[in-house]
């Protein structure tokens, strides 16, 4: 009984010391101090080496720091788990095998994999070894993937097939520039950085050996100093406790640093006089082919990485040949010789994900019907596949491929349209125009995707016509009397004689060849998207009025698309938001602008998300712009914004707490309410962002105007609402900025940052109030002045909901919502 009661208390003991060097190897871990953490975990492991529980945490931990032992350790801890807990031992096998497959070790896996299922594991199995993969060559990259890819800008979670695609990219969009001296090519500091960084790596990949572990025995040892002098560190004082890692070559400590290498483990194990070890086997990675494949003359004899970094020929060559699918790619490669293609490696970039050979043949969009138009216009029939998608690439420079890229994109009725022979036709005629070069696919960035735009967007009429936007009346005057230029002579020449909605496609297809801003097209598919959900198209007046002024509003026009609306109240809303562009006043006219946009802004959000009733939406938006028709002063500033808002709140149906919580929870998830984790999580982050703004709810703006309105009949003013307003503003501190008036005025024609604050910051309303005495009227137009202060909360309700994370940071800043560019419709910086 005695032995029983001691082997009991021995095995709870080491439980306990298990369990303690657990939590303590957690908190130094917490703290950052990973080394600490490592050494605590050895040194339990030393003292308990059968505590299973410990090993699969140990496990978990270098799992957390890609160290290849986890592997082992995951291996070690599901064979002690069996008997103990068959839970954790599943899934700690299971973790073995994924980080076998990850490894690329398919021998290790087949092992766990068994151990797994041994454990009582089920649902797991090893995927299917694919042939071709097994057979594709390989390269290796010197180096971790993580430290390559961090260098090289590409994302750690790409697979080992998506790295050279995934390079080639950023070789030939940021490798290399035009040089000043002439027209050669330079490298730009992206790609020297990634050539110093492989320079260092293949140093410390000698350095690791056969193993591929760069091993540290001890402070001492001759390897100490070559592997600083590797990563451009030396180090400052004796073995032991005193020595520091300082940087000697800059350059050198810098791609140590910034490409993961773990300096800071280094310096505690020299510190701790412990051995320092670290996984450097190099990243293998396949390659499409063979490398010869891709490299002529002397590029063969030398190493494929180099060559695919210093030729952006080749990366784009490449970058192409990576978008078609592999039975396309197996045709065009036997039927044309590597040099061949790599000439149409622009084509391909751009519009190879869309070709297709299937059998021999062509896919063309529009089948049958359309083979003998595509015959004519590549000069080879779709049935000689890999001759007719040549042929497609060379005619015109690239132009019929960019066409066969915008209609492969297309299904159903609209495809079948444009894809008629006649019609196919005369749309490519006036894409091409008369001067074909350069083509579409010259640029390193695609420079234009207007007929790709328009042709998945394009919508057909119940008669199967396409829809155009008001009629062809309103396109006919858009082309011929444009106010701001015209867009095409020739077309405005011609645009008098349109009869067909053909006539207006053709117009469209023709612009969207030229390299400039596409107006009517961008006009065409805004009127197109308000129309789609529309019982009723639009009428023709009233596409007219949004026409005239599309440079002034146009970015404002989905919003119309996003809940059922009236003609009336868009004829409304463009009354409303041109009367605030002409308030002569320069700051009533900014305020006025911010409000009006601040709210319409609420109504499509409320709208989107269903918070607003779509039967409501159209009524609700009227009642919010009727009273913006005629702002002339503050005070009815003032209180069309809070009928505004009242109105899109009311409309919602939110109920429970006050307004402020409503809007918050509303812009926080949708109409349904709830007391979920996340969205209280998330309410209370938008209320921190909010305060951080120095913004006052608008259940206060709304008290302090009542309280207001109530002193011109006599009552007393509520000067703690009036404080907590001033502190709010006064207490944003203005950046200093080192340029005059003249200049500020010169560099920014309106701005009015400064003012705005300065303005609120004045605002006393004690001393305004005795001021006015006794005068109804003046004391009425006190309330005015709060009308800036309720801009800005409804401008804060918008930025909350549409900021996104990454850009939380600026909303600490006060300025950042005040700071809103409202300067009315003309200049460079338009608010609308």
């Amino acid at each position: 009984m005695m032995l029983r009661v001691s082997v009991f208390i021995l095995f709870s003991s080491i439980s306990l010391l298990a369990s303690a060097a657990t939590d303590r190897a957690h908190k130094l871990e917490d703290a950052g101090d990973t080394t600490g953490a490592r050494a605590a975990y050895v040194e339990a492991l030393k003292a308990t080496p059968g505590d299973a529980e410990l090993r699969n945490s140990w496990a978990e931990f270098l799992e957390r720091y890609h160290d290849s032992g986890a592997r082992a350790e995951y291996r070690k801890a599901a064979d002690g788990l069996k008997s103990s807990n068959k839970s954790a031992a599943i899934a700690a096998a299971r973790r073995a095998v994924i980080l076998d497959l990850l490894a690329g070790d398919r021998k290790a896996a087949e092992s766990d994999l068994a151990l797994f299922n041994a454990t009582g594991g089920t649902g797991l199995a090893l995927p299917t070894p694919d042939p071709a993969a097994a057979a594709r060559p390989l390269i290796d990259i010197p180096g971790p993937l993580r430290s390559f890819a961090r260098m090289a800008a590409i994302s750690g979670d790409s697979d080992p097939d998506g790295v050279l695609p995934a390079l080639a990219r950023n070789v030939v969009t940021n490798g290399y520039q035009a040089s000043r001296s002439n027209e050669a090519l330079e490298e730009t500091e992206y790609l020297k950085l990634v050539h110093r960084y492989i320079a260092q790596a293949r140093e410390l990949d000698k350095l690791a050996g056969a193993e591929k572990v760069i091993t540290v025995p001890n402070c001492e040892s001759t390897q100490t100093n070559d592997l600083l002098r590797i990563l451009g560190f030396r180090m400052r004082g004796g073995c032991g406790s005193e020595v520091v890692l300082e940087t000697v070559n800059a350059q050198r400590a810098f791609l140590s640093t910034d490409s993961g290498f773990p300096i800071a483990q280094l310096e505690q194990s020299l510190r701790t006089d412990k051995p320092f070890s670290y996984d450097y086997h190099p990243t293998r990675v396949p390659v499409s082919y063979t490398p010869d494949y891709w490299m002529t003359g002397k590029e063969k004899t030398g190493d494929f990485l180099d060559a695919f970094l210093g030729d952006p020929a080749l990366c784009r060559f490449y970058l192409g040949m990576s978008k078609l699918d592999p039975e396309t790619a197996a045709s065009l490669k036997q039927y044309m010789t590597p040099v061949r293609l790599r000439a149409f490696a622009g084509v391909l970039d751009f519009f190879g994900g869309n070709f297709e050979i299937r059998q021999g043949k062509a896919v063309i969009p529009g089948g049958a019907k359309s083979a003998t138009a595509w015959t004519e216009l590549a000069g080879a029939s779709p049935d000689k596949g890999p001759e007719f998608i040549e042929k497609l690439m060379i005619k015109d420079d690239g132009w019929l491929a960019s066409l066969y890229d915008a209609l492969a994109r297309i299904q159903g009725p609209v495809r079948d349209y444009l894809t008629d022979p006649v019609r196919m036709k005369r749309f490519y005629a006036a894409v091409r125009g008369k001067i074909t070069t350069p083509g579409p696919a010259r640029p390193v960035f695609r420079a234009n995707a207007d007929m790709m735009l328009l042709t998945t967007r394009l919508q057909l009429d119940r008669d199967g016509k396409p829809h155009i936007p008001g009629g062809i009346e309103v396109w006919k005057s858009l082309f011929a009397k444009n106010h701001n230029g015209k867009y095409d002579a020739k077309l405005s020449k011609a645009s008098s004689a349109w009869k067909d909605p053909d006539d207006v496609l053709e117009a469209l297809f023709a612009l969207s060849r030229k390299p400039v801003d596409n107006e009517p097209l961008k006009i065409f598919m805004a009127l197109s998207d308000i129309d789609r959900g529309r019982p009723a198209p639009i009428e023709p007046e009233t596409v007219e009025a949004l026409v005239k002024v599309w440079n002034t509003f146009g970015s404002q026009y989905a919003m119309f698309g996003d809940a059922p609306t009236s003609d009336k109240t868009i004829v409304a809303w463009l009354a409303a938001a041109q009367a605030t562009d002409k308030i002569r006043d320069n700051q009533l006219r900014q305020d006025a602008i911010g409000t009006l946009q601040g709210l319409t802004g609420l109504w499509q959000i409320f709208s989107r998300q269903g918070s607003l009733p779509a039967a409501k939406a159209d009524d609700v938006l009227a009642a919010v712009v009727a009273p913006f028709a005629d702002i002339k002063s503050n005070r009815v500033l003032f209180d069309a914004g809070r009928q505004g808002l009242t109105s899109i709140m009311k409309a919602t149906g939110a109920t429970g707490g006050n307004l402020q919580e409503r809007v918050l929870g509303l812009l926080a998830g949708g109409a349904k309410l709830d007391d979920s984790e996340s969205r209280v999580t998330l309410v209370q982050e938008e209320q921190r962002v909010f305060e951080a703004q120095k913004l006052l709810p608008a259940d206060l703006i709304f008290e302090l105007a009542d309280n207001l309105e109530a002193v011109s009949k006599g009552e007393k003013l509520n000067a703690q609402l009036a404080s907590r307003m001033a502190a709010r503003v006064a207490d944003i501190q203005l950046p200093r900025n080192a340029m005059t008036g003249a200049e500020k005025n010169a560099m920014a024609f309106g701005y009015f940052v400064d003012k705005h604050i300065d303005e609120e910051r004045k605002l006393n309303f004690r001393a305004m109030i005795d001021k006015a005495a006794k005068d109804p009227e003046k004391l009425k137009d006190i309330r005015g002045l709060l009308a800036p202060t309720l801009r800005d909360t409804i401008i804060g309700y918008n930025y909350i909901h549409y900021a996104p994370p990454g850009a939380q940071i600026l909303m600490t800043n006060p300025l950042f919502v005040r700071g809103h560019d409202f300067i009315g419709m003309q200049g460079a910086n338009r608010s609308w």
